[in-house]
C-alpha cells in the first residue's frame, strides 16, 4: 500500500470516529492536483512521442517522393538529349553528299576512336561528311552543302570527354578536307558512340569515300550517356553517287 493511500485512510477513520462525515478525504494523484485540468509530465511526453513519430513519416513519405521526381526528371532530360543528339546526327547522315568528280571538296570519312584502358574501355567514334544541311545566312553565297564533322576531345579537367562538332561552310580546294571549320562543344554527357556502316553485304567500324568512292547504303548508330542506357538507330544515307 502505498504512502499517500495509507494516510487518508487513517484520516478517514479519525473522520468517522468525530462524526465529521462531510471531510472524508478520498486519494488523488501526486503528480495532478485535485482542481487541476491540466496534463501530466507523462502526458505531455507520450503525446510528443506521439507527434515525433508522424512527422517522422511525414517526411520519409516527402523524401521518398522528391527523389523519385527526382529520378524521373534525370529520366526524362537524358532521353531528350539522347533524341536531341541522334536526331542531328542522323539529319548530317541522311543528307550526306559525295561526288566521284568533286572528290577534293566532297567527302565522307567515319574513323573507329577508343577511350580509355582495360574494363573502361569505350567507343568513341569520329565522323566527317559534306552533307546539303547547310542553314545558308541571308545575303551570302552559301550554298546548302558544308562540311561537319563529330569528335571527342578530353574535358579540362581530364575526367572524361567532350562531344564537338565541326562546320565549314566554305568548301574549297584550298582548305584540304577535313580540316579548317569552327569546333562547338555540345555536351560532356556521352559515354558511347559507335558507328558502323553497311556497304549492302556486310557492316563495318570505319569508311572512306577515299578508298571506297561512293557512299555507305547505311549507317548504324550507337549512343550511350551517362545513366548507361543505350540508344540506337539506323539511318538510311541519301544522294549516293
Amino acid at each position: 500500500m502505498s504512502k499517500i493511500s495509507a494516510e487518508w485512510r487513517v484520516r478517514n477513520a479519525e473522520c468517522k470516529r468525530n462524526g465529521a462525515v462531510n471531510q472524508i478525504f478520498t486519494p488523488h494523484s501526486a503528480l495532478r492536483t485535485p482542481n487541476s485540468n491540466g496534463f501530466t509530465l507523462i502526458e505531455v511526453l507520450l503525446a510528443l512521442a506521439i507527434l515525433a513519430a508522424v512527422m517522422t513519416a511525414v517526411y520519409a513519405s516527402f523524401s521518398t517522393a522528391s527523389r523519385n521526381v527526382e529520378s524521373a526528371e534525370a529520366v526524362r532530360d537524358e532521353t531528350d538529349l539522347a533524341r536531341t543528339l541522334i536526331v542531328r546526327l542522323s539529319d548530317d547522315i541522311a543528307n550526306a553528299y559525295y561526288n566521284s568528280t568533286m572528290s577534293g571538296t566532297t567527302i565522307f570519312y567515319g574513323k573507329k576512336e577508343e577511350a580509355g584502358t582495360g574494363n573502361d574501355r569505350r567507343r568513341l567514334d569520329s565522323i566527317s561528311m559534306t552533307t546539303l544541311t547547310n542553314w545558308r545566312k541571308p545575303d551570302s553565297k552559301e550554298t546548302d552543302l558544308w562540311e561537319v564533322g563529330y569528335h571527342f576531345e578530353e574535358t579540362a579537367d581530364g575526367k572524361g570527354h567532350a562531344l564537338m562538332r565541326r562546320e565549314k561552310r566554305e568548301l574549297s580546294k584550298d582548305i584540304p578536307l577535313l580540316e579548317g571549320g569552327v569546333d562547338l562543344e555540345i555536351t560532356d554527357k556521352v559515354e558511347k558512340l559507335q558507328l558502323r556502316y553497311f556497304n549492302g553485304y556486310k557492316w563495318s567500324d570505319e569508311w572512306d569515300t577515299r578508298k571506297h568512292s561512293s557512299l555507305p547504303q547505311a549507317v548504324e548508330i550507337t549512343l550511350s550517356l551517362a545513366e548507361e542506357k543505350r540508344y540506337t538507330t539506323v539511318v538510311d544515307v541519301g544522294n549516293r553517287r
